[in-house]
C-alpha cells in the first residue's frame, strides 16, 4: 500500500508540472500581452506627446462636435454634386428666360455695283464726241425679323416657373441631405465615446483576469486549487484577451470611419499601436 501511494503521488505531481509547462508555453505570449495592459493602465503616458486610449478621453483630443459637421459639410462630395445641380437649374432658369430670342434673327448684305454708260454729246451738227462714264456704287442692305411661334408665347413663363422650381428642388433636397449628415456624424462621434469606454472595461478585464490566472498557477502547483478550475481560469483569461481585441479594433474602426465623414484629419491615432 505505502508503494503504491508513493507512486500515485508521483504520477500525480509529474501530470501538474507538465501541464504547468504546456500551459506556460501555450500562454506565455497572453502573459506577455497582459502585463503589456497593466503597464499602459498602471503608468499612463503624457497626453500632450501621444494619446494613450485607456487614460486620455478622446474628445479632447479631437474637434467638437459642431466643428466636425461644419467640416462634414464642406468636404461632402454629395453635397458638392447638389451644389452642381442648383447652378444647372439656375443656368436653365436663364436659358428659359432667354428662348424668345432663338425666333429673333438679324440679316445683312453687302452690295457693289458698277455702272457703265456711253454718252453722246452732240451740240452742233457734225459733232461725233461722245462722254463714257462709270458709277461705282455700294449699297448695304441690313434686316431684323421675329418670328414668335404662338405655342413659344404662351407656354414660355411655364417653363421658366418649372426651372425655378427644379432649383428649389435641388435646394430642398441638399437641406435634407445636410440632415442626414448631421445625424450620421452625432451617431459616429457617440459611437466612438462608446467604444473607447468599452476598451477601457475590456483593458480593466484582462488585467483582473490575468492576475486570477497568475494566482490560479500558483495555487494549482500548491495543491489549492484543481485542474478543472485551474483551465476555467485560463478560459476565461483568453475570453478577455479576444474581447479586449474586438473592442480595441472597434474602437480604432470608429475613429476612422468619422475621420472619414468628417474630411479631416485627428493625427491622433495612426495606427493601432496600443
Amino acid at each position: 500500500m505505502f508503494k503504491y501511494s508513493e507512486k500515485t503521488n508521483w504520477l500525480v505531481m509529474k501530470t501538474k508540472y507538465c501541464y504547468l509547462i504546456l500551459v506556460f508555453l501555450f500562454t506565455s505570449p497572453m502573459i506577455f500581452v497582459g502585463q503589456g495592459f497593466m503597464k499602459i493602465a498602471t503608468h499612463p503616458q503624457d497626453s500632450t506627446i501621444e494619446f494613450n486610449p485607456f487614460v486620455d478621453d478622446i474628445t479632447l483630443r479631437i474637434p467638437q462636435l459642431e466643428d466636425l459637421i461644419d467640416s462634414a459639410i464642406v468636404h461632402s462630395p454629395l453635397l458638392w454634386s447638389q451644389d452642381a445641380d442648383i447652378a444647372i437649374w439656375k443656368y436653365k432658369v436663364k436659358t428659359a428666360k432667354r428662348e424668345w430670342m432663338q425666333n429673333l434673327y438679324i440679316d445683312g448684305q453687302l452690295q457693289n455695283d458698277i455702272w457703265d454708260a456711253l454718252t453722246n454729246n452732240r451740240p452742233t451738227y457734225g459733232d461725233n464726241n461722245s462722254i463714257v462714264s462709270y458709277q461705282n456704287n455700294y449699297r448695304y442692305l441690313a434686316s431684323i425679323s421675329l418670328r414668335l411661334p404662338m405655342d413659344d408665347f404662351w407656354d414660355r413663363k411655364n417653363r421658366i416657373k418649372t426651372a425655378n422650381k427644379e432649383v428649389e428642388k435641388a435646394i430642398a433636397i441638399k437641406s435634407s441631405e445636410i440632415i442626414e449628415l448631421r445625424k450620421i456624424i452625432i451617431v459616429q462621434y457617440n459611437q466612438l465615446i462608446v467604444n473607447q469606454r468599452i476598451l477601457k472595461i475590456a483593458n480593466d478585464n484582462v488585467i483582473a483576469n490575468a492576475l486570477q490566472k497568475e494566482m490560479g498557477d500558483k495555487e494549482f502547483l500548491n495543491g489549492q486549487t484543481t485542474l478543472y478550475e485551474l483551465a476555467y481560469i485560463n478560459e476565461m483569461y483568453r475570453k478577455a484577451v479576444t474581447d479586449f481585441e474586438q473592442s480595441r479594433n472597434e474602437f480604432y474602426n470608429a475613429y476612422m470611419i468619422l475621420q472619414e465623414i468628417a474630411g479631416i484629419k485627428f493625427n491622433v491615432i495612426n495606427k493601432i499601436d496600443f
